[in-house]
């Protein structure tokens, strides 16, 4: 009986503490929601002290290729369009990204091969405290696990290897050999004599009409491709051209942005067009910049590009682009081959081949985020 007055007494007690338990449940899940739905934002949080891209910084080689640790993003980008000695299609990527944390750094990479129907991915993640990541700036090389960037130079020549474990075919179930096919490598040996291409205002790079938010950005479209892949059980002798992003910032994206869609297009051996939309809720940002391989190169603004994009049945990304330049007579549609490419390590991204065709006929790769 007093255990029954006891608990009576305490109801009141109780019922409220269920009640903050159940609010905190809610609130607990929403923020999960949120962090889930806004993972892109972390380019936008400027709460932490970095130092921001600014017009008066230059870009000196070879040391715009080192780690800049007092920047808050980074990344080293590279992707290739591939062809086999059968004549098969492929596509690669590998990225390595630096990001931090008050004064701790961590590396993460990501890499994927891919045919005109299949798509492999993997991840790689490090801190330079644990010994399994390590950037040595002249001659560059970055090594993170098992993957590798080793070059005799400044940055190029070099060789590039990443890709899952291997297997080898022997005494195994049938189990083990379908899991085989899953199984990829790339061992690409680059090259190119050309120079590089500095991104917007001689390497300073807006991303936002009127907010300070910007990058430190240059390129490499041509770059010449060598190598071998592993690809469903088999080493295949590849060659092909590749094209490689360097940039680096504090603040990437203002709260009104919801993500991009970048294009890295060859229009010809000779010519490569770099477009970017920067989707905004009030003003997308719109930049291109056509490269020559002779190193001349021409900027051009918003108002100079058309893009439009459409989807198609049950896609999740846009699966076809008209892009037209006017004052370039370039009116071109831009096709995803393989639908597949989504890379969902964290923040999800489409990272895919892509086909040219109408005044100009090429290839090249497009980049899709903030879609989910």
């Amino acid at each position: 009986m007093k255990v029954l007055q006891v608990m009576l007494k305490m109801l009141p007690f109780l019922l409220v503490l269920l009640l903050l338990m159940l609010l905190l449940m809610v609130l607990v899940q929403s923020e999960k929601k949120n962090v889930s739905q806004n993972l892109l934002k972390v380019l936008a949080d400027s709460r932490q002290q970095y130092e921001q891209a600014s017009p008066t910084n230059k870009i000196n080689f070879p040391k715009a290729h080192w780690p800049h640790k007092n920047y808050r993003h980074e990344w080293w980008y590279l992707t290739a369009n591939l062809t086999s000695t059968s004549g098969q299609r492929f596509a690669t990527q590998w990225t390595l990204f630096r990001t931090a944390i008050n004064n701790h750094h961590w590396y993460f990479a990501h890499a994927a091969l891919a045919d005109t129907q299949q798509h492999f991915a993997e991840f790689r993640e490090a801190r330079e405290e644990l010994g399994n990541v390590k950037i040595i700036n002249n001659p560059f090389s970055a090594v993170i696990d098992d993957w590798a960037w080793r070059s005799s130079a400044e940055l190029f020549p070099a060789q590039l290897d990443y890709g899952s474990p291997q297997y080898t075919l022997g005494n195994v179930s049938l189990e083990d050999k379908n899991a085989q096919q899953k199984n990829w490598q790339a061992k690409l040996f680059l090259s190119t004599t050309k120079p590089f291409y500095l991104q917007g205002n001689q390497g300073f790079s807006a991303k936002h009409h009127s907010k300070n938010i910007a990058s430190h950005y240059y390129s490499q479209p041509f770059i010449d491709v060598s190598g071998e892949i592993y690809w469903q059980g088999t080493w295949q002798t590849v060659t092909g051209s590749a094209w490689f992003d360097r940039e680096w910032g504090s603040a990437m994206l203002a709260e009104d942005q919801q993500g991009w869609d970048w294009f890295s297009l060859r229009l010809n051996k000779d010519q490569a067009l770099m477009i970017y939309r920067i989707r905004s809720n009030q003003q997308n940002f719109v930049y291109g910049h056509l490269m020559h391989s002779n190193g001349t190169s021409k900027t051009l603004s918003a108002s100079d590009i058309e893009l439009k994009s459409a989807v198609f049945g049950k896609a999740l990304y846009p699966q076809e682009f008209n892009l037209k330049v006017e004052k370039l007579s370039i009116d071109i549609n831009i096709n995803i081959v393989n639908d597949k490419q989504i890379m969902r390590f964290g923040i999800e991204y489409f990272e895919g081949m892509v086909t040219v065709n109408g005044s100009h006929a090429g290839e090249g790769f497009v980049e899709m985020t903030g879609y989910n």
